[in-house]
């Protein structure tokens, strides 16, 4: 679940662009936090499908009009539980991630540094990486600690693993690639962008060996997530092309030749860039970039040519967040500007079960994290 700044993965690519075309509202005006006791919450029950959801009554594409913001864990089925409010009389935390034992998230402090939220009993604690890290998420499978980047006095990127208070416990490599990273879900290994592909780096310190993609520009590629306990996909830049555009590559960790999944777009495609991939149903669907820093969704067929899918009541900017059985947990734009939802989408069948419809005047869903799982290994 995250990237350099925690995936700088797919969700902060995507919420970079968001940005920038006025989709979302980060930094709410607002201070004064409450948690409420949710004894009714079945913290048991979590597992897939479940989500941890900020959801905001600010209005959309106006900054100077905040509104209540909520911490909510919503079931498969749609059921709400709200764990925290905040008031918009102060800045809002941006949620960043959500530990493995189910108990804390993550947040980027209005003010700068970090909080963490124990989910139970609101406790909030406030806290900065050593060294001004930038963080990645919590290290797997529990979140008992932070992994986190920082730029050395040589230009390159350190990638370390941090206390709960910020202390620097360990130092894991040194990077010349920006240091994308995803961890694996059993937690001992990391995998850390490189010039020409990605490195697989041990929880303990150290590069246990090169991964490298045949063909690709330099400083192009990026981890996105585990295709398979022994696969990383990886999302690069082909090298001696006219097109910019990034390809998927399924890269064995053992150090196996690397496959492509998706072939080198043409120049008039209407995939931008392929960013992320999932099979649903024995068949592929990928999350590509589209127009002016939208994301899309494409089936491609055998043979690599690609259909686009856009489910019913959104405008087409649809992010993605994880998949479970024959459905997609998508961020949907729902309305413009930066109105967004939560729904869970059958592209077989077109079936839609929407979780949060935002209306279109409000900000609605500002950030999503799936439970843990292989998929969303960060």
């Amino acid at each position: 679940m995250v990237a350099n700044v925690a995936r700088k993965s797919l969700r902060w690519v995507v919420l970079i662009a968001a940005l920038a075309c006025g989709l979302f509202a980060l930094v709410l005006p607002g201070p004064a936090r409450a948690a409420t006791a949710q004894p009714s919450t079945p913290w048991s029950k979590v597992g897939p499908g479940w989500s941890l959801v900020e959801y905001s009554l600010g209005t959309a594409g106006e900054p100077g009009k905040p509104g209540l913001t909520t911490l909510y864990l919503i079931s498969p089925a749609g059921q709400r539980y709200a764990l925290h409010y905040w008031s918009p009389k102060g800045g809002i935390p941006s949620l960043l991630d959500w530990s493995g034992d189910k108990t804390r998230a993550l947040f980027f402090a209005p003010n700068g540094g970090l909080e963490q939220l124990t989910l139970t009993t609101g406790k909030v604690s406030h806290f900065n990486l050593a060294g001004q890290a930038d963080p990645v998420g919590y290290t797997r499978p529990s979140g008992s600690q932070i992994i986190g980047t920082s730029l050395t006095k040589s230009g390159n990127t350190m990638v370390g693993r941090y206390s709960l208070t910020g202390k620097l416990l360990k130092v894991l490599t040194i990077s010349s690639n920006g240091a994308n990273v995803i961890g694996s879900a059993d937690g001992r290994e990391l995998v850390v962008s490189t010039p020409r592909g990605a490195e697989l780096v041990s929880n303990q310190g150290g590069v246990i060996r090169s991964l490298p993609v045949p063909g690709t520009a330099s400083n192009t590629c990026r981890p996105v997530r585990w295709w398979s306990s022994s696969t990383v996909m990886l999302s690069c830049g082909s090298a001696g092309t006219d097109n910019p555009a990034t390809r998927l590559w399924l890269v064995p960790v053992n150090g196996a030749r690397p496959t492509a999944l998706t072939p080198q777009r043409s120049s008039s495609s209407q995939d931008l860039g392929d960013m992320d991939a999932w099979q649903i149903s024995g068949r592929m669907y990928l999350q590509a970039a589209g127009p002016c820093g939208t994301v899309q969704i494409f089936r491609q067929a055998s043979n690599g040519s690609i259909a686009l899918i856009s489910p019913a009541g959104t405008t087409g900017n649809d992010l993605i967040m994880t998949v479970s059985g024959s459905r997609m947990l998508l961020d949907a734009q729902t309305g413009c500007p930066g109105s967004v939802s939560l729904l869970w989408y059958n592209p077989r069948t077109k079936a839609e079960q929407w979780l949060l419809h935002t209306p279109s005047t409000q900000i609605g869903v500002m950030s999503t994290i799936p439970y843990y799982s292989r998929q969303n290994a960060f």
